[in-house]
């Protein structure tokens, strides 16, 4: 066996020090990516949580969660597997009622319900205020629009009015609202429906009963999934 003088064996220490430097450096890069990619993930989740059905935040709107309790009448707890479509509602009682109101009213019914009693819910309700109280995590089912349930977000507003007028906050929000949830299921402005279109009931009252307001509103959404403004012109809007 030939003899390796003493500068190739430095030469070969040298090379081996470079490769352990480079393996060294390259973990470390692994590494980094790797937990910047878990702060990235748990950011995300900060500040949306929608992987535990909780949205916290949209846009500039901080969202309420008043989650209702799980029971037979107005949150059956059982998971939403696939969102196709997206429901408006609205609450067609007491004109100004605030969202957190028309929620205790959902929680109470697990209490005060009859046998004869609808069984109710929504996701989400927007408040003459702008305000959102989210009511039902979004990987789950509500008892809003019959057949539907096991297929649809149902987002419900206050009226101010007993045509079923919305203030211009809560017209902003609902606007916002949608959109945000459009863009999370990879849904457009075409898979948004009324009550009114599945059950035939007058709800959301303005919107069941004027075409151009409901389809200005589509429009709306659909500039605010691709992140353009809108204004609140629209007839359902009280002045």
């Amino acid at each position: 066996m030939a003899k390796i003088s003493r500068a190739e064996l430095r030469r070969r220490r040298r090379r081996r020090k470079k490769i352990r430097k480079y393996a060294i450096l390259a973990g470390l890069a692994v590494i980094l990516i790797l937990f910047l990619m878990l702060i990235i993930k748990l950011i995300s989740w900060i500040f949306s949580g929608t992987d535990d059905g909780i949205v916290k935040k949209i846009d500039n709107i901080t969202v309420t969660q008043k989650l209702l309790t799980v029971n037979d009448f107005t949150r059956p707890g059982t998971e939403l597997k696939n969102v196709e479509k997206i429901v408006i509602h609205y609450t067609g009682r007491e004109p100004g009622t605030t969202a957190i109101a028309q929620r205790d009213r959902y929680e109470a019914k697990k209490d005060t319900h009859s046998e004869t009693d609808a069984r109710e819910s929504m996701h989400f309700i927007v408040g003459p205020e702008g305000e959102i109280v989210q009511c039902i995590p979004i990987t789950e089912a509500a008892y809003a629009s019959k057949g539907d349930n096991g297929r649809a977000l149902s987002v419900e507003f206050c009226n101010v009015t007993a045509d079923g007028e919305m203030t211009s906050d809560t017209y902003v929000s609902l606007v916002k609202l949608v959109a945000y949830l459009c863009d999370e299921f990879n849904l457009s402005e075409k898979n948004l429906e009324r009550h009114s279109d599945i059950t035939g009931a007058a709800c959301p009252r303005y919107f069941a009963t004027n075409q151009d307001s409901w389809e200005q509103f589509r429009e709306d959404v659909g500039k605010a999934i691709k992140g353009k403004s809108f204004d609140t012109s629209n007839s359902v809007v009280k002045q």
